[in-house]
C-alpha cells in the first residue's frame, strides 16, 4: 500500500489556504506600515541624523 500524497488529505487545501492568505495579509500589513512610517519621515522637518537616531530608538538598536 502506497503512502498517501499531502494533497490526498481531506483538511490539506483549506489549511494551505489559511496559512496562504494569512501571510498574504500579514506581508501587507508590512507594507502598510512601511508606507505610513516612511510618509511620517518625509513630513518630518529633522535631519538625517536625528531622523536616523528616532529610528534607531524605535527598532531598539543601540548606536555606534
Amino acid at each position: 500500500m502506497a503512502p498517501k500524497k499531502l494533497e490526498q488529505y481531506k483538511y490539506f487545501q483549506p489549511i494551505a489556504w489559511t496559512l496562504c492568505l494569512s501571510f498574504a495579509g500579514f506581508e501587507t500589513l508590512l507594507s502598510l506600515q512601511l508606507q505610513n512610517t516612511v510618509a511620517n519621515m518625509e513630513q518630518s522637518t529633522l535631519n538625517f541624523d536625528e531622523r536616523l537616531k528616532a529610528v534607531e530608538e524605535v527598532v531598539g538598536v543601540n548606536p555606534r
